[in-house]
């Protein structure tokens, strides 16, 4: 893996991805004061709220109502998007100060975001291809409606850009401060979804093995790394019995082996008999695994028995479901909840980028993964903090493979998905420039923009 990076040439170059920042925050904050979403305080939403209004009233971590007789603590969610919450709340209180308060950071985050995943990509490949990465994100849509509701992904995408942005910057000083400090964003990521918990750890201690140069530099990620995420797991252990991560993940593994979860999901709200059954039969046997490990295993082992060519069909399918369009546990298309008013399928300017994306999203899907191939075939030439991103990407890509996949988990990664895709673009438009130009002695992969 390559570590050395090229400076920026002139300060314009910043100025273009600082304005392109620019652009997303706007296109952010008109979507926010303009999209109306029917009744924000549903689904996972109550929870988190539940959360901060616990840690705020009571100083614990519970998922009670607020107005419950007792809040014992437990650590069903992770805590980071929830303290979000609680700090914001103890700011302007709660109520609709609040609501658009939270609503105008998370635009914030998600411009900042975009701005971040340009910043690296005009490290990794070069500064054209930086500015199309950074529009891109600036206007994918599930990017900007998930800045609306009340859930992670935003607060999440912020933490893996800026976890890997401050990774890929102490990797070209050297300085194990920096180290660290990179540590410490992915902690703060993993604590607000452990998704990610085991990733970098696992990257830290095999970069530890492989890179014996600096050693000391990723023994002090590791620390930054495994220090809160410890501390956050001797506190859950030391929990009496109740909702835990571990019923979390139990719940996400039966969903996730259910083909029928994602298009039954609604319907069964809507009264649909054979959705309801479907529906019931799922929780029956989340419920079975929660009670004996043991016989739910095998319950949902017999099931998958049963018809392993059709399991293994959707098992596969998984990661298109993933990196897809549509938000299969939610109203659809790129909305989670009802939203009514919408300017990115109301408007004109947007609901036109909309429909672009829509239609170059499976492109993006299939150049990522040429990208992906091309890191790894190259990696002795690719920058390591690409490498790392791809592998982060991978991933998460696994770890919902076996769990449940949807759109809406991909969002707070789409800039890791576009990055790999403007790799394997770069390399095209190198190609192309050499083959029209067999004389032009074209070496470095940085020139092709």
């Amino acid at each position: 893996m390559r570590t050395g990076y090229s400076r920026w040439k002139n300060p314009a170059e910043l100025a273009v991805i600082a304005v392109l920042g620019l652009i997303a925050l706007l296109i952010r904050l008109y979507y926010v004061r303009t999209a109306v979403v029917d009744h924000p305080v549903r689904g996972d939403a109550v929870q988190y709220l539940a959360y901060a209004m616990n840690l705020l009233n009571h100083h614990t971590f519970s998922i009670a109502l607020p107005d419950a007789a007792t809040h014992a603590p437990d650590s069903f969610r992770d805590p980071g998007y929830s303290t979000f919450l609680a700090i914001i709340a103890s700011i302007t209180g709660m109520g609709q100060a609040f609501y658009e308060t939270l609503l105008d950071a998370q635009a914030v985050l998600g411009a900042v975001t975009a701005a971040l995943y340009g910043v690296m990509v005009r490290r990794w490949i070069s500064f054209g291809w930086a500015v199309v990465a950074a529009a891109l994100l600036a206007l994918w849509p599930h990017s900007i409606s998930m800045g609306g509701y009340i859930l992670s992904e935003t607060l999440m995408g912020f933490l893996v850009a800026a976890s890997l942005w401050t990774l890929d910057t102490a990797l070209r000083s050297g300085k194990s401060w920096q180290g660290a400090l990179a540590g410490l964003a992915f902690a703060c990521a993993a604590l607000t979804n452990a998704v990610v918990l085991p990733f970098a750890p696992l990257a830290g201690a095999w970069m530890l093995w492989r890179d014996g140069a600096r050693r000391h530099f990723w023994g002090v990620f590791l620390i930054g790394v495994l220090v809160p995420a410890m501390a956050w797991g001797v506190r859950s252990m030391a929990l009496p019995a109740g909702q835990s991560s571990g019923d979390r993940v139990a719940m996400n593994f039966v969903q996730g082996a259910w083909p029928e979860y994602h298009p039954e999901y609604i319907r069964s709200f809507q009264g649909d008999p054979k959705a309801v059954g479907d529906m019931a039969a799922i929780d029956a046997e989340y419920r079975l695994l929660r009670s004996d490990r043991s016989q739910g295993l095998a319950a949902i082992g017999h099931r998958l028995g049963s018809d392993p060519v059709h399991y293994l069909g959707w098992y596969l399918s998984k990661p298109i479901e993933l990196w897809g369009w549509n938000i299969g546990i939610g109203q659809g298309d790129i909305y989670v909840f009802p939203t009514d008013n919408s300017p990115l399928t109301a408007g004109t300017f947007l609901r036109a980028t909309t429909g672009l994306c829509f239609f170059i999203n499976p492109f993006v899907m299939l150049l990522a993964v040429a990208g992906l191939v091309l890191a790894i075939v190259g990696r002795r030439q690719t920058p390591a903090g690409l490498i790392l991103a791809a592998a982060l990407g991978c991933f998460v890509t696994a770890v919902f493979g076996v769990l449940q996949s949807d759109a809406r988990y991909a969002v707070p990664f789409r800039g890791i998905e576009v990055a790999l895709a403007m790799l394997s673009l770069a390399a095209a438009a190198k190609r192309l420039r050499v083959i029209r130009e067999p004389d032009s002695g074209v070496t470095d992969g940085r020139s092709a923009s």
